[in-house]
């Protein structure tokens, strides 16, 4: 497969004072216009995509924070990860990966880790990715599809990091938590089936409503967009992948302009 498949789906849904947006984008093609050089990523020459003329002043200085969840230092989402952190430095904002694999992190949620506990405390490890969450202004997931979820660590990463201390009363009444709170959410996942496939079965959707949807409005997050990568395979083109990681390129460069609105907004107010 040699060219990207273009679906974009956006809704705007009232939530708290905001109108957060979901949206879902199918490998959408970044434009081609305004390039800068192209670099190397992934065993392939990689173009980045438009400059959108982010300026670097240290007040709009935004902070990413990126989960990656496969255990292969050579597999495409690591590709993703790379690619998508070094838009974010090219442009002066700060990335911060957290291979969750490579740091031997434990999914595995404590019984005196579960929410609503008398004496609550964060043992050191999650401690330490509290600390990552909140400083960080957009939090980004880069994972796998397996037998149609996600890998079991990035569930325990929600469970014992993003949702601790985090009560299901918490999420029914949009408490909003600490950290996550009025932040966006930033997905990518990747397949090695094609996206009709996945369509026809209801992968597509269900993973949309059960962890994109239901992160962002129980934890009062902002916004959330998911990009699915389909067809990642060890014999895919170059131009395939090329085009894709193009695309994560484009993506990283659009959130760090909306960053920085928001952030230089936040700095005029104060």
């Amino acid at each position: 497969m040699e060219h990207a498949r273009v679906c974009l789906i956006a809704e705007a849904v009232p939530y708290f004072c905001a109108g957060p947006q979901y949206n879902y984008a199918y490998l959408a093609p970044a434009s081609r216009s305004m390039m800068r050089p192209a670099q190397s990523c992934w065993g392939v020459t990689m173009t980045p995509t438009m400059n959108t003329n982010i300026s670097k002043t240290q007040t709009a200085r935004s902070t990413h924070l990126v989960i990656c969840a496969n255990p292969s230092p050579a597999s495409f989402d690591t590709a993703i990860v790379d690619a998508y952190s070094a838009e974010v430095r090219d442009r002066g904002h700060k990335a911060v990966v957290r291979n969750l694999y490579a740091l031997g992190f434990d999914p595995v949620l404590k019984e005196d880790e579960r929410p609503g506990q008398s004496q609550w405390a964060p043992r050191a490890d999650v401690a330490e990715e509290l600390d990552h969450v909140r400083d960080a202004d957009v939090i980004v997931l880069v994972y796998p599809i397996w037998y149609g979820m996600p890998p079991a660590i990035l569930k325990g990463y929600i469970d014992r990091v993003l949702g601790a201390n985090y009560s299901f009363r918490a999420v029914h009444d949009q408490r909003g938590q600490t950290g996550l709170a009025g932040k966006p959410l930033l997905s990518f996942s990747t397949s090695g089936l094609p996206l009709d496939w996945l369509s026809e079965r209801g992968q597509v959707l269900s993973l949309r409503e059960i962890l994109d949807v239901y992160l962002w409005r129980g934890f009062g997050m902002k916004q959330s967009e998911h990009v699915m990568i389909e067809s990642v395979v060890p014999n895919m083109s170059t131009a395939y992948a090329t085009t894709q990681l193009d695309r994560v390129r484009h993506t990283a460069a659009r959130t760090c302009a909306m960053l920085e609105n928001t952030l230089l907004v936040e700095v005029y107010e104060s």
